[in-house]
């Protein structure tokens, strides 16, 4: 039968497949072009081979259509790559796609395909990529898929899939992309996993999956880029041999079970960028080494167990952007700690719900990209620098359940993009600046449990939305 095939079988398949396509399209693109009266290599989506003239390629992402996908879509022999991200198809895949052996490109991401993922994808030698992720696949992730020895990206994430990882998965010797986020997998992330040299992505995220990770993590995955298994129920210490991982630059291990000490090895791995630890049950200190991390974008680590104060030399680091180190047991003079130092990319900061002491440094001002600042429930005193007024990026400023004393500057009517003014449970005395009040962007002012006085303007809600 295949050699009687020819562009008019190609033809013959794309109108089955128009046949069971919908449109939210008002211009009704595709339904208009995809005609008989016109050659099927000029139809929008569609890619010829020049030599055999057959369908190669089939594209028609993010065109809001529906339907699904009839059999006869599995002749078209030539097929390389297809593409249907993005739309609104839905139902089982036809079993017939197993006769596509010369695909290596399936992007399937975005739409609302369900049953169960067809074993048969282990017949597709050929496949590079499948991306299935964005949809609605149940049952099991078939063992079969590791018979292709081709695979180097394959992306499942986003459906409701469950039971374990195949173990046969690490069997897939070019993978570099692995994510299978946001399903309901339980059970051991495989050992075989942590073999595939190959790997640079790795994506667990938002599953169930429990147990320690290998002491030897880092050692068979040299070219590891990216690691995210946050929001699983990993548990026993963070592994020192993470830093074997020397391309790394992204870490996500937050809220899991992790106990014991942040490696200091971390500290290692320069090529580092973003370190998510928050809401695990981690203690001790955070190790001064981290803060060799000259590349360091974003510092999470809230919601632990962590005690001492933030290593000065963390407050050296200009990449910068996000540190929230809130809900620990965390200490110090802050003021002491940033002397000297300048974070000129840092745009979001929370130090709340710790124990940091001694006064807000004005030197916080030198951070002119910050957006928001979090410093409530700690016991810093003093007053509050009124170069904060100078951050004219600042939207959140919580400085409530501190110790502070003073007035309340009125250059902080200065910070025309403030949203949210948060200073209750303080010491504060003096009237509010009648400034702040004409701050249109503001949507919440508390100043309760203070000392004020004064009488409010008259036209307090001139700006009140």
């Amino acid at each position: 039968m295949a050699n009687n095939m020819n562009i008019s079988t190609d033809e013959s398949a794309l109108l089955a497949f128009k046949s069971r396509i919908s449109t939210t399209d008002p211009s009704n693109i595709l339904i208009k072009n995809w005609s008989a009266s016109t050659p099927v290599c000029v139809w929008i989506g569609v890619t010829c081979g020049l030599r055999h003239q057959r369908v190669t390629a089939l594209d028609i992402s993010s065109m809001n259509l529906g339907g699904n996908i009839p059999s006869q879509l599995g002749n078209l022999s030539f097929l390389v790559s297809i593409n249907l991200s993005s739309n609104y198809f839905y139902g089982s895949l036809p079993r017939e796609l197993i006769r596509l052996r010369r695909l290596q490109i399936i992007d399937f991401r975005l739409n609302s395909f369900s049953g169960q993922i067809p074993s048969w994808f282990g017949f597709l030698q050929n496949l590079q990529l499948l991306n299935l992720r964005n949809n609605s696949f149940t049952g099991f992730i078939p063992p079969s898929l590791s018979n292709i020895s081709t695979l180097q990206d394959l992306d499942l994430s986003f459906n409701p899939l469950q039971g374990k990882i195949p173990e046969e998965i690490g069997n897939i010797h070019n993978l570099k992309t692995l994510k299978l986020q946001y399903n309901r997998l339980t059970g051991l992330i495989p050992l075989t996993i942590f073999n595939i040299s190959t790997l640079e992505i790795l994506a667990f995220t938002g599953n169930n999956l429990s147990g320690n990770l290998p002491v030897d993590i880092c050692h068979g995955l040299p070219r590891l880029r990216v690691l995210y298994l946050s929001l699983n129920e990993l548990d026993g210490e963070i592994p020192s041999n993470i830093s074997e991982c020397s391309q790394l630059q992204l870490l996500s291990l937050s809220f899991n079970k992790f106990r014991g000490f942040i490696p200091s090895e971390i500290g290692r791995i320069r090529t580092l960028q973003i370190l998510y630890l928050a809401s695990n049950d981690l203690s001790g200190a955070i190790p001064s080494e981290l803060g060799n991390l000259e590349n360091l974008q974003m510092l999470d680590m809230p919601d632990n167990f962590l005690t001492g104060s933030i290593p000065a030399s963390i407050f050296n680091i200009s990449s910068l952007q996000y540190i929230n180190v809130g809900g620990n047991n965390l200490s110090g003079n802050l003021d002491l700690l940033v002397s000297g130092y300048e974070l000129p990319n840092l745009e979001q900061l929370y130090l709340n719900v710790n124990n940091f002491h001694g006064r807000i440094p004005n030197s916080i001002a030198n951070s002119s990209k910050l957006t928001e600042i979090n410093l409530a429930y700690n016991k810093f005193r003093g007053s509050i620098p009124s170069e904060i007024g100078r951050i004219r990026t600042l939207q959140i400023l919580y400085l409530g359940s501190n110790d502070l004393s003073g007035s309340i500057p009125q250059e902080l009517g200065n910070l025309d993009n403030l949203q949210r003014l948060d200073m209750a449970e303080n010491f504060l005395t003096g009237s509010i600046p009648a400034s702040i009040f004409n701050i249109s962007s503001l949507q919440l002012i508390n100043v309760g449990g203070n000392n004020l006085s004064g009488t409010l303007p008259a036209n307090i809600c001139s700006n009140c939305s």
